[in-house]
């Protein structure tokens, strides 16, 4: 029972804010309280203890929190090849326009693609760089910095190699 009280206070305090958007659902939940010292097996609110549901609250739950941290729930290789399955299409019909107007020597696939390819909102993610120096991920105070010689460190890194003199020797050796 006294978990049962805890449960419900916790439910008053932090609920209010999904109402808006649940109430069905945090209603049914506040209705399975009354079941509870008796045993929810055998209540109307049997339902919400089948497995099925957990594994869906698993998977809400890792996209939410996936989403939430801008990460993705996939693996990268499987984002790559849809990336690249979204843009050949595009990448195609760029360089048959290319090929036709005869200006193929602009673009060389090495540099930049020279149109905008929209993945959409689901590939957006936020990038974690880890300084090799210092071996912290990188902040909004601590940003990533680009060496003239194309490595990258933090910026307390690059500060504390220069700290010295106002030269910077990167810290990759035959670089």
């Amino acid at each position: 029972v006294m978990s049962q009280n805890e449960a419900i206070q916790y439910a008053r305090a932090h609920f209010n804010q999904f109402v808006q958007r649940h109430e069905k659902e945090i209603q049914n939940l506040m209705g399975m309280f009354l079941y509870l010292p008796h045993g929810i097996a055998t209540s109307p609110y049997a339902h919400l203890l089948e497995p099925k549901l957990w594994s869906e609250i698993y998977d809400i739950f890792t996209k939410e929190a996936c989403f939430q941290l801008g990460l993705s729930v996939e693996s990268p290789l499987s984002i790559s090849i849809n990336a690249g399955c979204t843009a050949l299409p595009a990448l195609l019909n760029i360089k048959q326009v290319m090929q036709q107007r005869q200006v193929t020597g602009i673009w060389n696939g090495k540099d930049e693609l020279p149109i905008e390819i929209d993945l959409g909102p689901e590939h957006r993610y936020h990038s974690v760089f880890a300084c090799p120096i210092l071996r912290q991920q990188s902040t909004d105070q601590n940003p990533p910095m680009r060496l003239i010689c194309g490595h990258v460190i933090s910026r307390d890194a690059l500060n504390k190699l220069g700290s010295s003199s106002k030269y910077v020797k990167c810290f990759k050796e035959p670089c």
